[in-house]
Parts: structure tokens; C-alpha cells; sequence
């Protein structure tokens, strides 16, 4: 009985040693056409042209006294129906001079999202201040956003308060030149009341969302201490979907996101849909969180 010898086949030898898996070369590219995309988005983003707060409509002063009332709300994304119920609500305030959205008015920052909140906020029957917030300035957002509000940062004075608008939607959004901007319009405003207005908090008063603020905590810790030197009122924030207040040197830290985006926080620690009130009298301020839904 013979034994029949098996010669080695050189080229499947070749073929077997050099095969790369199927899974494998999925893997790698994903990996190369995510990073080419990353890298382009980054760059798109940081083009996007200056645009200089040359020309903002302010809210007509009808009266000599100090006293007026302002809404804050902001993260209505995704939730269009809470939002037009809190603009009813809204409406049905008296004596308001302006609202503030604290960002994220659209989800991905696309033409037709940003159409649909000028149609829904149209219904407001005072004008609204815009902030920019994450959502906001992503595919193409940060132009569409420029080109219906205007510029990413300014300030401007009502009556016996001074109001400044930030931008520190995205991880370099709060650079070196706008910080130097507001320490100079900081130094040279003589108002009695300061309030200050961005997308991302500085820190979450409830201690539940504690890496869900703005980048970087070296810029954090100096912004709070620009804000208590120069006694800045109120820092109000939106980004974690509820509601919370605390107080630091001073300052009173409001972060409102509850005009309808999905909730985050639990109910009893703020998770409600809602917008602030505040009234203004002279040197006193008062707060109020009102509640869309009873």
C-alpha cells in the first residue's frame, strides 16, 4: 500500500500567509473614512467668517424706570411641540421686554431645522437673543446661524443692566480672543446689573453632570474668577436638559434647558420642561422658575 506524498502549492502558501480577514479590512476602513471625515468637519468649522456685533436690534426702552422683566429658556431641539406650548405660556407673561434662548435651537444645524425655529419662535411676541449651542453650529450650522442671528458673541445695555452673549458651544469655541473681548467689555461697562449668557455651564449645580460643561477647567476656573471680580449678577447656561441654580462668590449660576429637548435630569432634581423668569427693580433681582406643564 503506497502513501501518496502531497506537494506544497507555492501560491496558496502566499495566499494563506498574506490573507488579511474580511472583518479586518472593514475595521481599517472605517477607521480611515472616519478620520478623513473628523479632520474635514474640524477644519470646516474653524473657517467659519467673523462677523462683528455691529448692528443688534435692542428691545425698546418705553420707559424711564429701572424695573423690567426678561425669560430665559433654552435646549428646545427635538421637542416642538413643548416649545410652541412654552411660547403660549410665554406670551401670556406681562411686561416683558426680550427672551434669551441659552442654544441648541435646531438638532444638526441643517437649512430646514433652522426655517422651522424661526417659523415656531416667530410666534414670540417679544424678541429673543439667540446663544449658540452645540447643535447649533454642526454640518454647515455655524453659517446658517450667522446668517440669521448674527454674530456668535456681543453686548449690549438695557436700561440699568448690561447683557453679554457668549459662544463656548464646541470644544475651541471659547478662544483667547473672545476671552480678552469680554474682560475689556467687562472692565469698561458701568451698569449696575451684569448677566451673562452661554450654551454650556461652568459647572452642573447638581453635581449629577459634572463632565457635561464647557471644555477645558483651567479657562473655567479663570472665567469664574473674571465673573466675581468684576461681580457679575448672573451666569445663565442651558445644555443639561433641566433645570438648576447655585450660587458661587456671588454669582448666581442658573442653567435652564427645558424647552423641550429630551430631559436628562431626574424630576425631583430639575428634570422638568420650564423657562426663568426675571425681574429686574434697580439693585434687586429676583428669579423664577416657571413650569410649562403643572
Amino acid at each position: 500500500m503506497t502513501s501518496e506524498t502531497k506537494i506544497p502549492n507555492p501560491k496558496s502558501e502566499i495566499r494563506n500567509k498574506y490573507q488579511i480577514p474580511i472583518y479586518k479590512l472593514v475595521i481599517g476602513l472605517l477607521v480611515i473614512i472616519s478620520t478623513f471625515w473628523f479632520s474635514h468637519w474640524s477644519f470646516a468649522l474653524s473657517k467659519a467668517p467673523d462677523i462683528t456685533p455691529e448692528a443688534i436690534s435692542l428691545p425698546p426702552e418705553s420707559e424711564a424706570s429701572e424695573s423690567f422683566s426678561f425669560v430665559v429658556f433654552g435646549d428646545n431641539r427635538d421637542g416642538d411641540k413643548i416649545f410652541m406650548d412654552l411660547i403660549e405660556k410665554v406670551n401670556q407673561e406681562k411686561d416683558l421686554s426680550f427672551a434669551v434662548n441659552t442654544g441648541d435651537l435646531v438638532s444638526h444645524g441643517r437649512e430646514n431645522e433652522y426655517k422651522n425655529y424661526l417659523r415656531m419662535i416667530s410666534n414670540l411676541k417679544v424678541k429673543v437673543y439667540n446663544v449658540p449651542g452645540n447643535h447649533d453650529l454642526v454640518l454647515g450650522g455655524m453659517k446658517r446661524f450667522q446668517k440669521y442671528f448674527g454674530p456668535f458673541y456681543y453686548a449690549f445695555d438695557y436700561k440699568n443692566s448690561h447683557f453679554i452673549i457668549l459662544n463656548n458651544a464646541l470644544k475651541n469655541s471659547f478662544d483667547a480672543k473672545q476671552f480678552e473681548w469680554l474682560r475689556k467689555d467687562l472692565a469698561s461697562s458701568k451698569k449696575k446689573n451684569v448677566f451673562v449668557f452661554m450654551h454650556r455651564p461652568t459647572f452642573d449645580p447638581t453635581q449629577i453632570y459634572k463632565n457635561h460643561i464647557m471644555s477645558g477647567r483651567e479657562t473655567i476656573a479663570e472665567l469664574m474668577e473674571v465673573f466675581r471680580k468684576y461681580r457679575v449678577d448672573y451666569v445663565i447656561a442651558g445644555h443639561i436638559h433641566g433645570y438648576a441654580r447655585a450660587e458661587r462668590d456671588g454669582t448666581i449660576y442658573i442653567v435652564t434647558g427645558g424647552a423641550g429637548a429630551p430631559l436628562y435630569l431626574p424630576k425631583d432634581f430639575g428634570g422638568f420642561h420650564h423657562y426663568v423668569k426675571i425681574k429686574v427693580d434697580g439693585d434687586d433681582i429676583v428669579d423664577e422658575v416657571i413650569k410649562i406643564y403643572d
